[in-house]
C-alpha cells in the first residue's frame, strides 16, 4: 500500500499518500479519523458488496464521500472538483485494517 501512517505533535493520528493515495490519506484522518465503529461500519460494507448482499453502498463524511459497488470505492472530495478516487475494495480494505492498527498505535513511539 502506497500510504504512510504517523502521529503530529499533537499525537492525532495522520495519513500521506500519492497519486488516488492522497485522496485515500485524506478521507482516512478527515472522516474516519479515530473512529473504530465507523472503521468497523465501512468493513462491514465492504464485505457486503463484495459478498452481493449490498449491491451498492454510500456515506458521506466530513469531506468526502464513499460509493461501494462490486467495481470497486469511489471516494469523491465534496470541497473540490478533483477527480474521485478509485480503489479495488480489496486496496480499500486493507487500507482500513493498516489505519484501524495504526490507531492502536502508541503516538509516542
Amino acid at each position: 500500500m502506497k500510504l504512510e501512517f504517523f502521529h503530529d505533535e499533537t499525537g492525532e493520528p495522520r495519513a500521506r499518500g500519492r497519486g488516488r493515495y492522497a485522496r485515500l490519506a485524506a478521507f482516512l484522518q478527515s472522516d474516519v479519523q479515530g473512529s473504530r465503529a465507523l472503521l468497523r461500519r465501512i468493513v462491514r460494507a465492504v464485505e457486503a458488496v463484495e459478498s452481493g448482499e449490498e449491491e451498492r453502498w454510500e456515506a458521506s463524511g466530513n469531506a468526502f464521500t464513499l460509493i461501494l459497488t462490486a467495481d470497486g470505492a469511489v471516494i469523491e472530495s465534496s470541497q473540490d472538483a478533483e477527480e474521485p478516487a478509485l480503489l479495488s475494495l480489496a486496496d480499500l480494505r486493507a487500507a482500513l485494517g493498516e489505519w484501524a492498527e495504526h490507531l492502536s498505535s502508541d503516538p509516542n513511539g
